[in-house]
């Protein structure tokens, strides 16, 4: 279910991605669009604890976009909607995932 989800993706060390920071790139690797509620669910649900509020999805979002940025690698908003990669920053994500396996 995990990598249904796009929770086990394995991101670059040199990005600094935490673990909970590459769940949520993983959820949006893995979909068109990816809601508030669906990244929440990639980082908090099924835990065994509180989750906290949604407002913290920005905050994984923001840091993300922060850490990934020198790598151009974007993170849209979808106003209303949540969050998505575009298909050329999909493309260097997987592109550089190759390179790493390799």
């Amino acid at each position: 279910l995990e990598a249904a989800r796009g929770m086990t993706l394995a991101a670059p060390l040199e990005w600094r991605l935490t673990p909970a920071e590459q769940r949520v790139f993983g959820v949006l690797m893995a979909r068109e669009l990816a809601t508030k509620d669906a990244l929440m669910a990639g980082v908090h649900r099924d835990a065994g604890r509180d989750e906290p509020e949604i407002k913290i999805v920005d905050v994984f979002v923001c840091k993300i976009r922060a850490k990934l940025k020198r790598f151009e690698i974007p993170i849209e908003t979808v106003w209303g909607q949540g969050y998505r990669l575009p298909a050329e920053a999909k493309a260097r994500v997987r592109e550089r995932l190759a390179l790493e396996a390799a």
